[in-house]
């Protein structure tokens, strides 16, 4: 089994241990539930059966006292063990560098603070940073963010978003559960050739400190092996990129047809809208949606005059049914400079700008990358 794989084994025996905390902590507040039931129900009988109330009610204090006792008494719990960040189990050598590896986890559930989630173990550590890096795992709610998550546990948004490979924030779940390091940082997977100082000198970080946290001795790195970059960050397009806020609005209007299938505006027939059509007044000035160049303008029968935007990473964007251009090919724009003015040109029903966004190619629902 590779190094990899044993990686990747333990990541799954953690969170099934976890989920087995979890599904235990509820099993306690059913129990308990139905113990405060029961209590109430006697209390009402024992009411009944003594005609003198100061004898029931001595009597209903001393059954409260006693299911107070009996409930005290905790429901065994998995007490997980400790592990290390990413690593195979203790017995595997060499395994994935942590510097004081993950402790064992404390049982049961406690709410995270101010969030809607739940913090699974973990709590304050008397130690403090004597533990290193270690993990606490945080059951996502409704209405949770990333950057409330990322605020409330004292860690970066970058360190959330890499440390659970997330790629599209907007996709978050209720019930999701997330891993949240103890420091700020992100993961980084070694290529051919990579090593500890080159690294750290990329991310603008320390080399000596890249070695303390992942407990590492010397400054060769394994291809394929991941290490914890503290204090690193995950590049300004890139976690653009994964928050969905790469485009601004390219103008002020109402969203007048949606992405996706619709029936044709003239022949009513079933057809596929690659954009969303934002209604404005024509003579409307356009806006880049994105810094980039421009990489084609023109006119066509369905999006009348047009422009094409090329961007970073393969993106790039449309603005069709203009009155006019005002941007030429191979020029550069920056985010929010006005490139046309907003027409009725083309195949249109009236006035209102047609805008499209493309990833290496493909269309992308403009409404997941705007901001």
């Amino acid at each position: 089994m590779s190094l990899l794989e044993k990686s990747q084994a333990q990541r799954m025996r953690q969170e099934s241990v976890e989920k087995s905390r979890l599904r235990e902590q509820v099993l306690s507040d059913k129990v308990d539930s139905a113990m405060r039931k029961l209590a109430e129900r006697i209390k009402c009988e024992l009411s009944g059966m003594f005609a003198n109330r100061e004898t029931a009610c001595a009597a209903s204090i001393f059954l409260f006292c006693l299911l107070f006792v009996l409930g005290s008494s905790p429901i065994p719990r998995t007490t997980g063990g400790s592990a290390k960040l990413d690593s195979p189990s203790a017995e595997a050598s060499p395994g994935l560098p942590s510097a004081g590896g993950i402790p064992a986890l404390g049982a049961g559930v406690a709410q995270g603070g101010a969030m809607g989630g739940k913090a699974i173990a973990g709590g304050e550590d008397k130690a403090g940073s004597d533990r290193g890096l270690y993990y606490s795992a945080y059951q996502v709610a409704r209405g949770d963010t990333l950057s409330d998550i990322a605020d409330s546990f004292n860690v970066t948004l970058d360190t959330v978003v890499s440390f659970n490979g997330i790629r599209n924030a907007r996709s978050l779940q209720p019930g999701t559960l997330l891993k949240i390091p103890s420091m700020s940082g992100i993961l980084y997977t070694a290529r051919q050739g990579d090593a500890v100082a080159a690294v750290a000198t990329a991310n603008g970080i320390s080399a000596d400190r890249v070695l303390e946290v992942n407990g590492l001795s010397s400054g060769a790195l394994e291809p394929g092996s991941r290490i914890f970059l503290p204090d690193a960050k995950l590049a300004s397009f890139t976690l653009r990129e994964i928050s969905g806020d790469l485009f601004g609005w390219p103008a002020r209007g109402w969203i007048s047809s949606w992405y996706g299938w619709r029936s044709d505006p003239f022949t009513g027939a079933r057809s596929f809208h690659n954009g969303v059509d934002i209604g404005v007044d024509s003579g409307t000035p356009v806006l880049a949606a994105m810094e980039g160049s421009v990489s084609e303008t023109g006119y066509n029968s369905s999006y009348g005059n047009y422009v094409v935007l090329y961007h970073h990473a393969g993106w790039m964007s449309l603005y069709g049914h203009l009155q006019s251009i005002s941007v030429k090919e191979g020029q550069r724009v920056a985010s929010g400079q006005r490139i046309a003015y907003s027409g009725n040109t083309g195949y249109s029903t009236g006035p209102h700008l047609h805008f499209s966004v493309f990833k290496n190619g493909r269309t992308v629902n403009p409404y997941n990358v705007l901001h």
